[in-house]
């Protein structure tokens, strides 16, 4: 019988045969992806811009849409008002007058008329130093100022003022002239970029067309 010879020995420095199923060294296996490279860096949102009630530089009013109220209208509705509550002074005077003269016999004013006195002194200061802050905490506008269309808001974000603001505003009337009598308060909207006169930076409003 002939023998066969041995099968020969594989060199040294050759690697074995990958196994069944296995891919070489350095390959990528089949159905591999390739890798998926990184997600870019997000971009910074820009700066918000300044609220637009307080960007009175770069808009026209105090908001879209909305204006400052001019000088002449505002100086012509206080005129009004002003004649308006004279008015109504007087018509009270009308009423109250009559029964205030009424005296006793012998020269002295009668429990009538020192009543009706102290009704009258009380009804005026209550109607002078309510006028105005009753109908700028009620709906922004006077009388007046309801012919000019224009009213009181706040001026940090032109919402409807409080009874503390309209006091504060009121106020700030007497203070307008309180440089040597000067109606210095008065003409500030000339010169202020919101229009705004002493009494309004006083109580912290400002005047718009509505």
């Amino acid at each position: 019988m002939d023998q066969q010879p041995p099968p020969a020995p594989h060199p040294a420095d050759e690697p074995p045969p990958p196994a069944p199923g296995s891919s070489a060294p350095g390959s990528s296996a089949p159905g591999s992806s390739a890798p998926v490279p990184p997600a870019p860096a997000p971009v910074p949102a820009p700066a918000g811009e300044p609220p637009s009630w307080n960007a009175a530089v770069v808009q026209a009013g105090p908001a879209p849409g909305v204006e400052f109220a001019g000088f002449g209208a505002r100086a012509i509705a206080y005129i009004l008002d002003s004649i308006l509550l004279s008015l109504v002074i007087g018509a009270l005077s009308i009423v109250l007058l009559p029964i205030i003269a009424g005296t006793s016999r012998d020269g002295d004013v009668s429990a009538a008329g020192g009543a009706a006195s102290a009704v009258w002194v009380v009804l005026i200061i209550l109607v002078s130093l309510l006028y105005f802050p009753f109908f700028w905490q009620r709906s922004g506008r006077t009388p007046a100022m309801g012919m000019f269309n224009i009213k009181v808001v706040r001026d940090s974000d032109g919402g409807p003022i409080t009874w503390g603001r309209a006091v504060l505003r009121y106020i700030g009337f007497f203070i307008d002239s309180i440089v040597f009598g000067l109606p210095i308060g008065w003409l500030w909207p000339l010169f202020d970029k919101r229009g705004r006169a002493w009494h309004d930076l006083i109580g912290g409003t400002v005047v718009i067309k509505s």
